[in-house]
C-alpha cells in the first residue's frame, strides 16, 4: 500500500477509535497533516494556492491571538475539522457499492425523466459524485448530454445536500452551528429537496427535449435508503454518537459487504492505493479552513470584550442574510467553505435564539 494511503486508512481507524474510547484527537488530525502535506505535490494549483492563502491567513490570526495571549488552545488549528477527515474517508468506500449493469436498466428507456431524477438523487445522496459519473456515462450520446439530460443531472444530485448525511455539506453544517440536531433538521431538509426537485422536473419538462435516461431498478435502490435509514437509526438509539462517526463506521462496513463479489479483492485495493489518495485536494482546503477558523475564533476570543457585531442574538433571519452572503461570495470564486469558516467564529460569539435551534 502507498504511503500515503496507508496514512488515510490509519486515520480513519484512529480517529473512529478516538470517538468512541475518549481518546484526544491530535494524533489522527496529525496523520491526516502528514499524508496532505506528502500528496501535496499531486495538487491542482487553484488548490495548492487556496490552501496557502487559507493556511496563511490563519497563521497571522494565531499569531495575533498568541500575542494577545487567547484563552483558546493552539491544538484546535489542526483537530477543528478532524471529524469531517475522518468522514471524507469513510464515504469514499461507498463508491465501491456503486450498482452494476445488471442493477440499472439493460435498455435505455424514453420517457424515463421522473425515474432518473429520483435515482440519481437518492443514490447520489449515499455514495455522492459515483453515482453522477455512473449515470452520466450510461445516458451520454456520442459522447454529450442535451441541455434537458444536463439539467436533470446537475440539478437533482446537489438538492441531496440538504438532508443527507453523506453530504460533506451536512457535515459542515454539524461541525460550525452549534447545538444542531441533525434529527430536527432532518424533515425540512426533505421538504427542500422534495421542492427543488420538483422545481427541477419543471425546468426540464419545459425544456421539451426527447429525454433518454438510465432509471434505477426498485432493487438497486435498496443501498441508499438501508444506509441512510440506518444512521438515522443509529443516531436515534445512541444520540452521544455523533452522524460524522456513525458515517465513518457505517461506510466503508457497508460498502465492503454490499460490493459486488467479482474482482472484490482487487477493487478493495484500488480504493485504498488510489481512492484514498484522490482526497488529498478536500483535505488540503478543509486543513487550511481548520487553521483560518480557528486562528480567527482565537483572535476574537483575544479580544477585550469582543468586537462589536450589528446583532447580539443568531436568530433565523441572521442566518438567511448569512447564508445570502456566503452565496454572494461563492459567486465571485471564494468557495463556501471559506464563507462558512470565516462567519462561523462571529455567529458563535452570539447566543441562537430558540427558533434557530430549532
Amino acid at each position: 500500500m502507498r504511503y500515503s494511503s496507508a496514512l488515510i486508512l490509519s486515520m480513519l481507524v484512529l480517529s473512529v477509535a478516538s470517538n468512541l474510547l475518549g481518546w484526544p484527537m491530535w494524533p489522527a488530525a496529525v496523520l491526516s497533516w502528514l499524508a496532505t502535506l506528502r500528496l501535496g505535490r499531486q495538487l491542482p494549483r487553484t488548490s495548492r494556492r487556496q490552501a496557502l492563502l487559507l493556511g496563511g491567513a490563519g497563521v497571522l490570526f494565531w499569531v495575533v491571538a498568541l500575542v494577545r495571549d487567547t484563552p483558546n488552545p493552539l491544538v484546535s488549528a489542526i483537530v477543528i475539522n478532524q471529524p469531517l477527515l475522518m468522514m471524507f474517508a469513510g464515504v469514499s468506500f461507498l463508491s465501491l457499492a456503486t450498482p452494476s449493469e445488471k442493477a440499472t436498466s439493460t435498455q435505455q428507456q424514453q420517457g424515463s425523466l421522473l425515474g432518473t431524477l429520483f435515482g440519481v438523487h437518492f443514490f447520489g445522496a449515499v455514495i455522492n459524485l459515483s453515482a453522477l459519473f455512473l449515470f452520466g456515462d450510461r445516458m451520454q450520446r456520442r459522447g454529450q448530454l442535451n441541455k434537458q439530460q444536463m439539467i436533470v443531472l446537475g440539478r437533482a444530485f446537489p438538492a441531496a445536500a440538504a438532508w443527507s448525511p453523506f453530504f460533506v455539506a451536512m457535515g459542515v453544517a454539524l461541525t460550525y452551528a452549534p447545538g444542531l440536531d441533525f434529527l430536527s433538521l432532518l424533515p425540512w431538509g426533505l421538504t427542500a429537496a422534495a421542492l427543488l426537485l420538483g422545481l427541477v422536473a419543471l425546468d426540464a419538462y419545459r425544456v421539451g427535449e426527447e429525454f433518454i435516461g438510465y432509471p434505477l431498478n426498485a432493487n438497486a435502490l435498496i443501498l441508499p435508503c438501508t444506509l441512510a435509514l440506518s444512521v438515522v437509526l443509529i443516531h436515534h438509539w445512541w444520540p452521544d454518537l455523533t452522524i460524522p462517526l456513525i458515517i465513518s463506521i457505517v461506510s466503508p462496513i457497508s460498502a465492503i459487504l454490499l460490493m459486488s463479489n467479482a474482482d472484490r479483492i482487487g477493487r478493495l485495493l484500488h480504493q485504498c492505493n488510489d481512492g484514498l489518495p484522490r482526497l488529498a485536494p478536500q483535505f488540503a482546503l478543509f486543513l487550511a479552513a481548520g487553521v483560518l477558523s480557528s486562528g480567527l475564533a482565537a483572535m476574537l476570543a483575544s479580544w477585550p470584550g469582543g468586537p462589536v457585531l450589528p446583532f447580539s442574538e443568531f436568530g433565523e433571519w441572521h442566518a438567511w442574510v448569512l447564508l445570502g452572503v456566503i452565496v454572494v461570495l461563492a459567486f465571485v470564486g471564494i468557495h463556501p467553505l471559506v464563507g462558512v469558516t470565516t462567519l462561523a467564529p462571529c455567529w458563535r460569539r452570539c447566543p441562537p435564539t430558540r427558533h434557530c435551534l430549532a
